[in-house]
């Protein structure tokens, strides 16, 4: 197997938080182990949607889109703006390259990052709760991630 990544998105608040997490096999114990490739924030307040893209260009630098093997975003509570527009961003990014898409709610991304020692960003946090699904074999399709229609 190779080496994969997980992005996350966190951007509920008025800074953008983006973590990427390298996915390494781990034959030992046939399971697979990720480590923090990078992270990064910005305090972007009004300018998330003018400014999202550019950042998630940079930061995501030469990594191939298809090296992601799923994503991560929080859902809120927060911004209803800013949540809207990191969940449309997540959504079209996975059903472009076909991959899972987690949705996580902000209470279970911050008692997660408060619970670890030492305390995680709550994009690590996001990052860590999608990776524990994702082992699980838990894969939410993108349009999972707050419905816009009912089907």
């Amino acid at each position: 197997m190779t080496t994969s990544f997980a992005l996350a998105l966190h951007t509920t608040t008025t800074k953008l938080e983006l973590a990427i997490a390298q996915i390494n096999p781990n034959a030992d114990r046939n399971s697979q182990i990720y480590n923090i490739h990078k992270q990064q924030s910005w305090e972007l307040g009004r300018e998330l949607s003018v400014q999202l893209h550019d950042c998630l260009s940079v930061f995501v630098g030469d990594l191939a889109w298809t090296d992601f093997a799923f994503l991560a975003i929080a859902t809120g509570i927060g911004s209803f703006t800013g949540t809207r527009i990191g969940v449309v961003v997540a959504r079209t990014i996975g059903e472009q390259l076909n991959i899972p898409v987690y949705g996580i709610d902000c209470e279970s991304i911050v008692t997660k990052a408060q619970q670890s020692a030492p305390p995680l960003s709550l994009s690590e946090g996001l990052l860590a709760i999608a990776y524990d699904q994702w082992q699980a074999g838990i894969y939410p399709s993108w349009h999972d991630v707050l419905p816009i229609y009912e089907q």
